[in-house]
């Protein structure tokens, strides 16, 4: 049996149930202590300890999982198929449920301590400039603005919208359709 569609065990399930609670808190405090990330994860802080050795044995599979989840999402989203802004709606789509995650990654500094992340984190990037830039060279997207300044916007908007979801301000449904607008409208009323 293929290993990708094999349960995972408890304990694996009961890890990343972890990962993703201790991330969705780092994301809105990230001098969160081990203690407060145990009381937040609803456990010990002993229990904690037993998954994960050291606070940097922690952020670095909060690392680990949050670059394999948005690489799937990125996979998935098939962002070299159709116009910029239908594959750029395809690609908030994804990324707005891993907001929390995409915000640790751009926000934690693990990276000077574990290099091989680094080049695993650039690989995300990677595709998501390149839909800019031909979102830039098919007219779609504005030239004028650099790639990298569309590139913060974007990350950004993306966690905003997580965020304003997770404290019940939008709905989902609405999220992708106001980042969109946001990022290729902007904020300026239309005359």
């Amino acid at each position: 049996m293929n290993d990708a569609l094999q349960p995972l065990n408890l304990k694996e399930e009961r890890r990343l149930q972890l990962l993703d609670a201790a991330t969705e808190l780092l994301a809105k405090r990230p001098t969160a202590s081990l203690a407060e990330i145990a009381e937040h994860t609803r456990i010990s802080k002993a229990t904690l300890h037993r998954y994960f050795a050291s606070r940097d044995a922690l952020l670095t599979a909060l690392a680990v999982r949050a670059l394999a989840l948005v690489s799937a999402a990125l996979a998935d989203c098939r962002l070299s198929e159709g116009a910029a802004p239908a594959a750029l709606r395809r690609l908030i789509e994804a990324l707005i449920p891993l907001g929390d995650k995409f915000y640790f990654l751009l926000n934690e500094h693990l990276w000077n301590v574990h290099p091989d992340l680094v080049a695993a984190e650039q690989a995300t990037e990677v595709p998501i400039m390149q839909l800019i830039q031909r979102g830039q060279a098919e007219g779609s997207l504005r030239a004028d603005l650099p790639v990298a300044w569309i590139m913060y916007t974007l990350e950004f908007t993306v966690f905003a919208a997580w965020q304003a979801i997770y404290d019940g301000n939008i709905a989902r449904r609405d999220a992708a359709h106001l980042v969109l607008e946001s990022l290729l409208g902007g904020i300026i009323a239309k005359a």
